[in-house]
C-alpha cells in the first residue's frame, strides 16, 4: 500500500481545511495512513512530515509496520509530546467524529499556544476511493463469503438454530482464509427475518421459513458484505413474488450507478419501483453503503444522500422488503463504480428464490 502517497493526499486536503497540521486518532484512519495495526495510536500529519504515536506497548509493533512517518513512542499520554512537534500559533485540525469532549478539553488545556480546529472526514474521504490492490483484497473477501453461502445451504434445515448457523458461517470463513468476520452474522428465521438488523436468537428454523443470511469476511483489514434470502421447503406464490421484486429493484440500483451519479438518485432508481409495487413503506433502510477498512463508510446511497459517486468506490447494493409478522426478503451484492457504470464483485446465486 502506498503509505507516503496516502499522507500526501492529506496534506493537500488540511491545506484546503484551512489547517496547518491535523491529528488524527480514528483507529481506522491510522491504520489506512501508516500500516499499524493496535488498540493505540495516534498520526500528526504536517506539511514538512508526518509523526506517528503510541505507548511502549507497540514501540517494536510500530517499528516493523508503521510508514512514511517519524515513530514518537511517550510513557504516559499523547499529550506529554504532542507539542514538541507543533509549531506555536498553529492551527491543529482534530477529528470531530472521533474525539470524545474529555479529549478536546485536555488537548486544548495542553496546547495552548495551539486552535482546535474540527474537521469532519479528510481522512474517510480519501479512503472512498479504493486503489488496486484494496479492490483485490475485498474480492478476496467476497470470494470467501460467496463460497460460504453456498456451503451454509446444507446446514440450513428444520431445527437447526439461528445462533448455530451464525457460528457455523464464522468459523467456515475462518477456515477459508478470512482474518476475521467483517462484522457479526445476521440470521434472522420466520417473522424474525423482517427484523432489519436482527440479532441470532436460539429460534429454531420451521419448514416454510423464510431465512435472511447477512454475514462477511476480512481478509487484509477489508470487508465483504453478502446478503441472501432463502426459504426451507417450497415457497409460497407471495414469497416468490417479493423475491422477484427486491431483485428487479436491486438490478435497477445497480443500473442508475456510474461515476458521477449521486447516492439518492440511485437509491430513487431502486426504491420507486419498489414503491410502484406496493412496498414502499416495507423498504426502511437506505439503498446501501461503502465498504473497505470498516463495513459502513462513504459514500452513502440513501433518500438524503448527498454523495456523488466516483469510479473506485465501493458500495453495497441492498434493497429489501420487510412484512412485520411475515418475514423479510433483502438481496446484496458488494459493487465496484466504474467510469462507465458498476461491476458486480459477487458470484453467490440470487436468479431465483432458492427453496430447501
Amino acid at each position: 500500500m502506498d503509505h507516503s502517497g496516502r499522507l500526501n493526499k492529506v496534506r493537500r486536503a488540511i491545506e484546503r481545511a484551512d489547517v496547518d497540521a491535523l491529528l488524527v486518532t480514528n483507529l481506522t484512519n491510522v491504520s489506512y495512513l501508516t500500516g499499524f495495526s493496535g488498540t493505540n495510536g495516534q498520526v500528526l500529519v504536517r506539511s514538512d512530515r508526518a509523526v506517528f504515536f503510541s505507548d511502549p506497548r507497540y514501540e517494536a509493533r510500530a517499528a516493523d509496520l508503521v510508514e512514511g512517518a517519524d515513530i514518537v513512542i511517550y510513557k504516559n499520554k499523547l499529550t506529554d509530546v504532542l507539542a514538541d512537534h507543533l509549531d506555536d500559533g498553529r492551527r491543529l485540525g482534530v477529528e470531530a467524529a472521533t474525539m470524545t469532549l474529555a479529549e478536546h478539553s485536555e488537548l486544548g488545556e495542553t496546547l495552548s499556544g495551539a486552535e482546535l480546529i474540527s474537521t469532519k472526514g479528510i481522512v474517510e474521504d480519501i479512503r472512498r476511493t479504493k486503489e488496486p490492490a484494496e479492490v483485490e483484497l475485498i474480492r478476496r473477501a467476497i470470494a470467501i463469503s460467496d463460497e460460504t453461502f453456498e456451503w451454509v445451504l446444507d446446514r440450513l434445515a428444520p431445527g437447526a438454530t439461528e445462533r448455530e448457523i451464525a457460528l457455523d458461517l464464522e468459523v467456515h470463513m475462518r477456515q477459508q482464509g478470512a482474518q476475521e468476520v467483517g462484522f457479526d452474522p445476521i440470521v434472522g428465521s420466520g417473522s424474525l427475518s423482517a427484523h432489519i438488523h436482527h440479532t441470532p436468537s436460539e429460534r429454531s428454523l420451521e419448514k416454510g421459513d423464510l431465512v435472511l443470511l447477512d454475514f462477511g469476511a476480512m481478509v487484509g483489514g477489508y470487508r465483504s458484505d453478502l446478503t441472501r434470502t432463502v426459504v426451507l421447503g417450497a415457497a409460497t406464490d407471495e414469497q416468490r413474488a417479493v423475491y422477484q421484486i427486491v431483485l428487479e429493484a436491486q438490478q435497477k440500483g445497480i443500473a442508475a450507478i456510474r461515476d458521477g451519479a449521486s447516492g439518492k438518485n440511485v437509491d430513487d432508481a431502486a426504491r420507486a419501483y419498489i414503491t410502484e409495487a406496493g412496498h414502499g413503506d416495507d423498504f426502511g433502510h437506505g439503498l446501501g453503503h461503502g465498504v473497505g477498512l470498516d463495513i459502513h463508510e462513504a459514500p452513502r446511497l440513501g433518500r438524503i444522500s448527498e454523495d456523488v459517486l466516483s469510479a473506485g468506490d465501493v458500495v453495497t447494493v441492498e434493497p429489501g422488503i420487510y412484512v412485520r409478522g411475515s418475514g423479510g426478503i433483502r438481496i446484496e451484492d458488494c459493487v465496484l463504480v466504474t467510469a462507465d457504470g458498476a461491476e458486480v464483485l459477487g458470484r453467490a446465486p440470487k436468479e431465483r428464490l432458492i427453496e430447501l
